[in-house]
Parts: C-alpha cells; structure tokens; sequence
C-alpha cells in the first residue's frame, strides 16, 4: 500500500509545502539562489506539516544512516583541519543528503511524483534551450561555452547530465507516447546544451549513463551508441572533434595542470591520512604543495575522490564511499523488474540510476559534488527514484 498524501488533515498547509516541493524541482535547472530559498521554504513547511499531522510518515530511505556518517565526518575533518573556522563553515553541505527525504516524502503519491517529474523535464527543457540561444548569441563557439541558468559551464553541464540522463531513463521504458515524446525532446535538448559546454568530463558521463540506459532496456542498441559516438568524433564540427580529442592529450594544457593538482593533493593525503587538511578553500594549502611547473592556483582539485582524500583523510574516503553506495542502492532497488514491467516509475529509477553512475565518472576529472547547484538536483532525484519504486502500488493518478 502506497503511503498516504502528504497533510490529509490540513489542507492548506499541505498544499504549501507540496507547492513549495513543486518551485524546488522547477528550480533545479537554474542557480543557487531560487534553489536554497525553494528548499528552504519547502523544508520548514514540511517539517510543521509532518509535527502537526498524523497522515503521512516520513519515508525512511538506504541514505539516512550515511548521510549521518558523512556529517560525521566532515565535523571531524574540520576539528583538526589546518584552518577549522573555514573548514566548519561548510560541514553544512553534509545536510544536504536531507532533500532524499523530502523529496521521497513528497513524491510518494504515484500521481505527485509524476507531476514534479513532468515540472522537472519542462524546466529541464526551457533551462537547456535559454542556454542554446545565448550560447547561440555569443558566437557559438568553444569560447563562449554554454552556461544556462547556473552561470558556468561545468555547473550547467553537470545539471544537464542529471537532467539528461532521467529522461533518457522515461524515454527508454514507458509505452506513454506523450512521456516519451515529452522526454525525448527533453533529452535531445539536454544533449544539445550538453555539447555546447565544451565540457568533457560531462560528456563522458553522459555516454556512460546512456550506455546503461541503454544496456538495461536495449542491449543491441549498444553497438549502434558506440557507432555514433565514434561517428561524432571523427566527423563532428571541428571544435567539437579537437576539444574531444585534447582529452586524451596527455600534453594539452588543462591536462597538465590536472596532473598538478592531482599529485598536490595525494600528497596532501599523504601528509594528511586520517582526517586531510580541511574543507576550506584549499589555494594556500595548494601553494605549498603544487610543482614548480603548475601555473594556476587550485581552490580545489579537480577530481572527486582525490579532492575528499585530501581534505578529509580515510575517514571521508570511507564515509564518502558509504554514502554515495546508498545513493546508488536508493535509486536501483529492484531495479531489473521494473525495467521489464516498464512506466514512468521503471524510467526515473533507471535515469536517475544511470545519471549517478555517469556524475560520480564526471567526478573523476571535476569537483562535481562539492558544488551546491549540483548538490540539491543530485539528492532530490535520488528521492524521488526512492519514492517510484512504490508508484505501481498506488492506483490514483
């Protein structure tokens, strides 16, 4: 039995939160200010709502526990971080695992989750066309490079790998002609925009997350997404088929200074074992261990694993590692069957499933998870895949 609406005995309350919960997910293709105030708002008006009415339980998800290790272990990275003042001022990124619950919780109705999936596609839509057209206005060049709504290139690629890759998920499963006609212009918008960021570790994700989509729903069409990207790299537009292929230049530039970053910051775990060196901005730290050849001053290190190695020690690889398994498990729980049954449901869970595998590959060559805007869409589809596993329990629409 599916859990009941949210606020069945007070309307108006309800309505509040679950409109709130609505500007939330319309707000996720665009910057941090419209995010932190829809979550915000949406959080408070849920918390009064689930003190105040007997209905709805709160949905426990796989992510509850880790988050709280992470928390965790932030905390402990900035007590004995080499500037803990700078440090604990952003142990408050580890409250954002919270939006799996509230997301869950709201989505939890089969007909309200569809319907904030429906409002994010659209929005996904719109935000991936407005940074078409500007990238179009400036010359559409590599100089240029898309940036939307977020207002840079690598945030708006990371949204559009999320984006793109849910409706990817929907297209891939549902028989519904208008969800999968909906989805499909989403997602070739998505993968439009995507290209025009000119960012390739967000194209590398991309294809892998599609490479799932399709290995779970179309094993045959595997060989046909591996044609098309070869296709697209050798006979591509010329800016396209050089920017794809510096990322396999071990002497291109940014590559180089990748490569200083990255041996800055394993010896910085190497200094720093248990707990790294801190949160803060790390371009003092980075000063001291950089080569002598690196040019830029890193605030952080450019690659996910590495980055939480040398800022918070084992005791963040291990509580990292824990929360981003139970992000997985939370989206891909029984997973198989609802691929073959197909639906939207079967087509968020595999989308989202697959947007997780490609943003945590992105994460090898980027800081993706420590930017925020990237944050709130990550955790609020990881909470409504939680929530769709039940939709075909619940016979509202």
């Amino acid at each position: 039995m599916s859990a009941p609406a949210p606020g069945g005995g007070r309307p108006a309350l309800a309505t509040c939160a679950a409109a709130a919960f609505l500007l939330l997910v319309l707000a996720l293709p665009s910057s941090i200010a419209p995010m932190g105030i829809a979550a915000g708002s949406c959080g408070v008006l849920t918390v009064v709502l689930w003190l105040t009415t007997p209905g709805p339980k709160w949905p426990r998800n796989p992510v509850e526990l880790p988050a709280l290790g992470w928390l965790l272990a932030l905390a402990v990275a900035s007590v004995f971080a080499e500037d803990p003042r700078a440090s604990f001022t952003r142990v408050s990124k580890g409250l954002f695992p919270a939006l799996v619950g509230l997301s869950a919780f709201h989505a939890a109705a089969r007909r309200a989750g569809e319907r904030a999936v429906a409002c994010l596609l659209v929005a996904a839509a719109l935000g991936s066309a407005f940074g078409l057209w500007l990238w179009a206005a400036k010359d559409a060049g590599e100089a240029a490079r898309a940036r939307g709504l977020a207002g840079h290139y690598m945030t708006f690629a990371g949204q559009l790998l999320l984006f793109t890759s849910l409706a990817a998920g929907i297209a891939a499963t549902t028989s519904d002609r208008r969800w999968r006609l909906g989805a499909l212009a989403s997602g070739a918008l998505g993968c439009a925009a995507l290209a025009a960021t000119f960012t390739r570790s967000a194209w590398l994700g991309l294809v892998v997350a599609l490479g799932i989509v399709l290995g779970m729903t179309r094993p045959r069409w595997l060989l046909a997404l591996g044609a098309l990207v070869a296709l697209l790299v050798a006979f591509g537009p010329a800016s396209f088929r050089e920017r794809a292929a510096s990322a396999f230049d071990p002497r291109h530039p940014t590559n180089v200074e990748r490569t200083h970053m990255w041996d800055a910051g394993l010896r910085m775990f190497r200094d720093h074992p248990i707990t790294g060196v801190g949160l803060q901005d790390l371009r003092a730290i980075y000063d001291r261990y950089r080569a002598p050849a690196a040019r830029e001053r890193a605030g952080h290190l450019h690659s996910v694993p590495i980055h939480v190695a040398a800022t918070t020690g084992i005791v963040g690889l291990l509580a990292f590692t824990w929360l981003y398994v139970s992000l997985v498990r939370a989206a891909s729980s029984g997973l198989k069957a609802g691929a073959r049954a197909g639906g939207v449901a079967a087509g968020v869970r595999l989308g989202v499933t697959a947007g997780l595998a490609g943003f945590l590959i992105a994460g090898l060559f980027e800081w993706n998870f420590g930017d925020e805007e990237l944050l709130y869409p990550l955790y609020t589809l990881a909470g409504l895949a939680w929530a769709a596993r039940r939709w075909s329990e619940d016979p509202t629409r």
